[in-house]
């Protein structure tokens, strides 16, 4: 008798666990893994978990283990409106069908003619799967009865025929119950977020018509030019060490600007990235904030406009996807520009206000008109607006993108006149980060090739790494840079992206097929977030923003061979 109640909390305790980590999963194949793993330790030795794809009928395999082994990629899918096998009878049954004889059961293609009637068969390479063993399958249901996916077992205990009971009540039953449970919610779960980028999908297409499209690429690769000029300027300024104390002004001058240069344009590169679906992360809504007010700060001097920015200096990292986050800031300023730009000279005043802390605020205020009171309660509808010819689209877009990630946007007008929007933000977990600083001395001599089109840029890096006192051979293209890896090692291949004929994301790729070993640190003059963003770039140890200094360059390289 103790023996039994023992076994029987046992089985409670088990029952529990998995019903706590299943109510905290919303992941299909982390639901399957985790429930196949428990039934196979009451001895199954072969365990099949499916999911049902309601639009075609056919079961597709999330997880199956043979004797502790993971072989999902090897199941077919398997319809469960084909009656000839025994899956097809489970579902229309609605219950699990125990097969203790395989032997009984025929193989389709060995029947060309069809399958007797009331006989069951298998697609030979599921009856070879299975080895001869006697197994069981059948539905998953959810919790409304339902049919979600089907379960498989076999093996038991070795080849033992499967009892009945063991579908009939008892620990695995239970498992039964909860896993269709379980897969059902994540089903839902699955499909609301197909439905939710679906609408963000929307949204980007609304927020990026052709027109701006063009604007944004045109600016990027005007930015992608000004980065490779800016990072000729740079290198051959960093090579002039020994000058007089009036020429080294005139340089620390000349580098201050071309650094300028370099800023806007990453800025504007910023700006124009679009497309990709929305992720979550950590986005610094300072630098973000920072970029909209450079780039409209000029239109706005134009219509006298004054732009003021308070900032509180506490921490603004926001969570959210950065291109999401920066097209509600651009909005809802771009709003205000227009609010201010009717009215006299003097109230023609936009206030931005960034608060930073848990929950962190962006509080944009205009000196206009104000929202008409019979719109305030509607402003963030689509299609509402005060202005003629507006398409009343921004701030809806605004809304939509801030429940996205959890924020919120409001809106009032303000007692002395003019209206205010307030952007609430959460604040991301875990985004400090720490930046590695080492100096020269640190550094061994390295062998080092550098790959780019420019001649100037070619020979201003050279002049700089080998003050650095490194060894330094350059290829002007991808062909010229492979031949000259396969005639010697080198540490480290400073690869430039914009290569003519293939690109240098293609070129590493290629090296990394011939088993090259050495560092590939990347050289862009694009914006270098999308860089990353291509799995290609894998490939590379880090990317390289252009322009760079040389103070950039040798950290990356101190970080890449540091003792």
């Amino acid at each position: 008798m103790a023996t039994t109640r023992t076994q029987s909390e046992s089985s409670f305790n088990l029952l529990a666990s998995i019903t706590t980590r299943l109510a905290s999963m919303s992941n299909l194949d982390d639901i399957a893994a985790v429930v196949a793993n428990e039934i196979a330790a009451l001895g199954f030795g072969a365990v099949w978990v499916a999911v049902l794809d309601e639009p075609t009928g056919n079961l597709i395999t999330v997880r199956e283990l043979i004797d502790g082994r993971d072989t999902t990629t090897e199941m077919p899918r398997i319809s469960i409106l084909d009656m000839r096998q025994p899956i097809g009878h489970g579902f229309r049954e609605g219950r699990m069908i125990n097969v203790k004889r395989p032997e009984s059961l025929l193989v389709i293609e060995d029947h060309p003619k069809g399958i007797p009637a009331g006989a069951m068969a298998l697609p030979r390479v599921i009856f070879d799967h299975l080895r001869g063993n006697p197994f069981a399958c059948g539905p998953l249901l959810g919790s409304r009865g339902q049919p979600v996916g089907a379960l498989g077992l076999s093996s038991y205990r070795g080849r033992e025929p499967l009892p009945d009971e063991l579908f009939e009540e008892g620990l695995l039953r239970a498992f039964m119950s909860h896993l269709g449970i379980a897969m059902e919610r994540a089903l839902h779960v699955k499909r609301l977020e197909l439905l939710n980028a679906d609408l963000i999908r929307a949204q980007d297409l609304l927020m990026n018509e052709s027109r701006m499209r063009a604007v944004g690429e045109l600016a990027a690769a005007v930015a992608h030019d000004l980065n490779n000029l800016s990072g000729i300027a740079l290198m051959s300024l960093s090579a002039l060490t020994q000058a007089d104390p009036q020429s080294q002004q005139a340089l620390s001058r000349a580098e201050r600007a071309n650094e300028a240069i370099g800023e806007l344009s990453r800025r504007l590169q910023r700006v124009a990235r679009t497309g990709g679906d929305p992720r979550s992360g950590a986005t610094d809504l300072r630098q973000v904030v920072e970029d909209v007010v450079v780039l409209i700060r000029p239109t706005c001097k134009e219509d006298s406009i004054t732009v003021e920015l308070v900032d509180d200096g506490r921490p603004a990292i926001v969570e959210g996807d950065q291109t999401i986050v920066r097209q509600a800031v651009m909005n809802v300023l771009l709003n205000a520009r227009e609010a201010v730009k009717e009215v006299s000279t003097e109230r023609r005043k936009i206030e931005i206000r960034l608060t930073g802390g848990d929950p962190i605020s962006l509080q944009v205020q205009d000196r206009g008109p104000g929202i008409p009171d019979n719109l305030l309660t509607q402003i963030f509808l689509p299609f509402v607006s005060s202005k003629e010819g507006h398409a009343g689209l921004g701030l809806a877009t605004v809304r939509a993108s801030m429940k996205h990630f959890g924020g919120k946007v409001d809106a009032a007008n303000e007692a002395e006149g003019g209206a205010v929007f307030r952007l609430t933000f959460s604040s991301a977990r875990n985004a400090a980060t720490a930046t590695d600083r080492a100096s020269a001395s640190s550094l061994r001599r390295l062998s080092v090739l550098v790959v780019d089109d420019e001649p100037d840029f070619l020979s201003g890096m050279r002049d700089v790494l080998k003050t650095e006192g490194h060894e330094v051979a350059s290829a002007a293209d991808g062909d010229e840079a492979i031949a000259k890896v396969s005639q010697r090692d080198f540490d480290v291949v400073l690869m430039d992206l914009g290569l003519p004929r293939r690109n240098g994301l293609e070129v590493i790729r290629a090296l990394r097929g011939e088993g090259v070993q050495s560092k590939m640190v990347l050289m862009t003059g694009w914006d270098s977030e999308t860089t990353r963003a291509d799995s290609r770039a894998d490939l590379c140890d880090t990317v390289l923003q252009k322009p760079f200094k040389i103070v950039e360059l040798r950290q990356v390289l101190t970080s890449l061979f540091a003792p």
